[in-house]
């Protein structure tokens, strides 16, 4: 079995030093030994952990999703609808924040047509006043 330092688990996985060092703050990954130097050493499965995480990531999963997800990845007890339930609850969240970013884009659209867009004063700004509104003082 290949032991491999932070900086080469780094390269392998496309990963910074420091991220993989939250990772295993996190308790994501684990080093399995320690070098002479005292340098943390990680495994195989060290990569196939990280690749794990970065795809969760790009689905959207949360470090603390993708805890729960490596613990159902690695139990003799958990099944596919475990996993399919928490997937269908990541679709939810994905639906409200594309109805939250319509929102914001169609009240962008319409600042955007108020605007005057010439040499106005800002105090006459559509967009500045609609984001002071904002503000309570």
């Amino acid at each position: 079995m290949q032991h491999l330092t932070i900086g080469k688990l780094a390269d392998i996985t496309g990963t910074s030093a420091d991220t993989l060092r939250y990772y295993e703050k996190m308790q994501l990954i684990t080093g399995t030994q320690r070098s002479s130097a005292g340098y943390r050493l990680y495994n195989n499965e060290a990569v196939r952990v990280v690749g794990f995480i970065r795809g969760a990531k790009e689905l959207g999963f949360t470090l603390e999703e993708i805890r729960q997800l490596l613990m159902l990845k690695t139990s003799d007890q958990a099944t596919c609808f475990q996993i399919l339930e928490r997937t269908k609850s990541k679709i939810k969240e994905a639906e409200n924040k594309i109805r939250e970013l319509k929102e914001i884009k169609n009240i962008l659209k319409n600042l955007v047509a108020q605007c005057p867009a010439d040499d106005s004063k800002l105090d006459c700004c559509p967009i500045i006043e609609h984001i002071s509104k904002k503000v309570k003082t």
